[in-house]
């Protein structure tokens, strides 16, 4: 994306995050920046009277001066609690911009590999890439109150080009305001032009510094999560990772002091020209400026104005430009920031609203369907034609790496058809409105992931929830007698990231909260993704055998490369790279020679 784009389009991004932190700390850096310009016009003003002799006036300026300053003040503060009120919500959004877009994206990208990767680098780049968002943001903030006072600056300047000349003798021809004018603009052209050149190479540097240290902090950013995460405690302690552990932040602490500390080498090198030209230029300035109201061209309230005014732009324009070259210097994480938040997000080219149906008849058939992840032309899976009744038990299995859980996201709409369709009461699938279509299915895959909220709100999926409809559905996967034991039952946490007297449930206690969520939901159509792999085959037979209990006459498929589900399954759909190749029930293809009849002698053992 080209430069100028992306950095207006950043722009846009911040405007539409924080338009009320930005308006209300505009407002405030206004008044704020325009106290001592007002102070320098009141200065000049009430030092002319005395001159003039006109006291009464004098006392008339000052109170206008205190009534004034007094006004801004009173917007500086009443504005300063909105804008950090409004800063802290803004941030929030912009650290959570592209977390939501994971959630907006296709799933087929939100799940791959390379996309978490790119969120993890983005995400990790926040506080250190000049161009990211936060410091954008940040950089603004010197940027804008350096704006306004250039601004007042030039508005008080504007004496200097209505000076009388004629009461400049001939020899003074040097100090003629035209020549101070043009030597000022002379200095200030330089001074930017060394500006630039000294921010860019302080940009440059900068830029290298992080860069150099990127890999780095990939490494801290990994093993702090490390140590944030429970689990890894036995890890550490049981073969002593601590010390590695610790060895690797001195290492990293000792690596980003020293290259940090020559990148601010090189910006106080940079700096010495600037500061040393802007000395000069404001020692000649103001002795022009004196040599002007001793020849009196001007009058002395205007060298208190004029000095003032010079002195706030001489200031502004080195952190203005500073400031704007450490914004554009360094555009990749825009760029990759973008490049991200453009990846195609689910489609809602649906717009039918799904029948309400009483009755549960939600009838599912897939025609030609096949699939390839994008960027690929591999086929995961081909060739599938199949009707599925109403009410009907079904087991998908097959071997790892078959396609039986891409099957499922492609049914669930997680992801679209490469090819073919997917009919629900044979209407084309696409065609519905997605949210309604997802509230036709209770799923729970094998990565389930339940949230450090209370057992209710992780069931209800809700903050608000029906207590009694909640441990109905843990007495009926076999948890309400253990939940009601609980000081707060339901109202418990899992873990204690929230609440300190939340708990750890096992392993089995967590898949069977899994299951109540998508009983709770009460959805017509209901899918076991292998959650209980990782139990033995007795346990996952049972869980199975009871989940068929509960969803009653409801359209049900139970996922497994284990055949824990098949024997109590009306039918039975057999995976093999990426086909259906067997289809029927139980007694009939145990029977058969083929690939079913090859996994259940091996397993068999485990159902006897």
């Amino acid at each position: 994306m080209n430069k100028y784009r992306v950095y207006g389009r950043a722009a846009k991004d911040l405007f539409r995050i924080g338009k009320k932190h930005y308006l209300y700390y505009s407002i405030m850096t206004i008044a704020r920046q325009s106290m001592p310009f007002i102070g320098f016009i009141y200065m000049r003003k009430i030092i002319d009277t005395l001159i003039s002799n006109r006291i009464g006036d004098t006392h008339s300026l000052i109170i206008q001066f205190i009534c004034t300053s007094l006004i801004l003040q009173l917007v500086q503060g009443m504005m300063q609690p909105l804008v950090d009120n409004e800063q802290e919500i803004s941030e929030k959004k912009m650290y959570a911009e592209a977390s939501r877009k994971m959630l907006r994206m296709h799933f087929h990208h939100a799940e791959s590999t390379a996309v978490k990767e790119r969120l993890e680098n983005i995400n990790q780049m926040l506080l250190s890439s000049q161009s990211s968002l936060p410091l954008l943001s940040l950089r603004f903030k010197y940027v804008f109150p350096s704006l306004i006072s250039i601004i007042w600056g030039i508005i008080l300047l504007h004496p200097l080009f209505i000076v009388d000349t004629a009461v400049i003798p001939s020899q003074f021809w040097w100090v003629h305001p035209g020549a101070i004018i043009t030597m000022f603009v002379l200095a200030i052209s330089i001074s930017l032009f060394i500006q630039v050149k000294s921010s860019k190479k302080s940009a440059e540097a900068l830029s290298r510094t992080i860069h150099e240290a990127s890999e780095w902090r990939k490494q801290a950013f990994y093993e702090e999560k490390v140590l944030e995460d429970i689990k890894s405690g036995k890890e550490i302690r049981l073969y002593r990772l601590s010390g590695r552990l610790l060895e690797n932040f001195q290492k990293q602490h000792h690596y980003l002091t020293d290259i940090m500390n020559g990148m601010y080498r090189v910006f106080r090198i940079t700096a010495v020209p600037t500061n040393i030209l802007a000395q000069l230029m404001s020692y000649m300035i103001y002795s022009f400026l004196g040599l002007l109201v001793l020849l009196g061209a001007l009058k002395v309230g205007l060298l208190v104005q004029l000095s003032g005014a010079l002195s706030q732009v001489i200031t502004a324009i080195p952190t203005c430009i500073q400031q704007l070259m450490m914004m554009i210097s360094d555009p990749e994480w825009l760029n990759e920031y973008y490049a991200f938040m453009d990846l195609p997000d689910e489609e809602t080219i649906g717009s039918i609203p799904v029948e309400k149906r009483m009755d549960n008849q939600y009838e599912i058939a897939v025609s030609n369907l096949a699939f390839a992840y994008p960027g690929s032309e591999e086929l995961v899976l081909k060739n599938i034609t199949e009707q599925f009744e109403v009410g009907k038990k079904y087991a998908i299995v097959g071997e790892n790496g078959s396609g039986k859980t891409t099957f499922i996201k492609l049914l669930t709409r997680l992801y679209e058809p490469t090819e073919g369709l997917i009919k629900m009461n044979k209407i084309d699938s696409s065609k519905y409105e997605l949210r309604e279509y997802f509230n036709l299915f209770g799923v729970v895959f094998q990565d389930y992931h339940l949230l450090g909220f209370s057992i209710g709100q992780n069931i209800s999926v809700n903050p608000d929830y029906n207590h009694s409809k909640v441990m109905n559905t843990l007495d009926e996967v076999g948890l309400g007698e253990f939940v009601r034991t609980l000081p707060k039952q339901s109202d418990t946490y899992l873990g204690t990231e929230f609440d300190d007297s939340g708990m750890n449930v096992s392993g089995g206690q967590e898949q069977k909260i899994a299951i109540a969520r998508s009983l709770y939901k009460d959805a017509p159509i209901m899918i076991l993704d292998e959650p209980t792999a990782a139990l033995d085959p007795i346990t996952e037979f049972d869980i199975y055998q009871n989940f068929d209990n509960l969803v009653k006459d409801k359209t049900a498929f139970y996922i497994s490369h284990r055949l824990s589900s098949s024997k109590f399954s009306d039918e039975i759909l057999v995976f093999d790279k990426g086909e259906i190749v067997q289809r029927g029930s139980h007694k009939k293809l145990v029977e058969q020679d083929g690939k079913y009849q090859e996994l259940w002698n091996a397993q068999a053992q485990y159902y006897q």
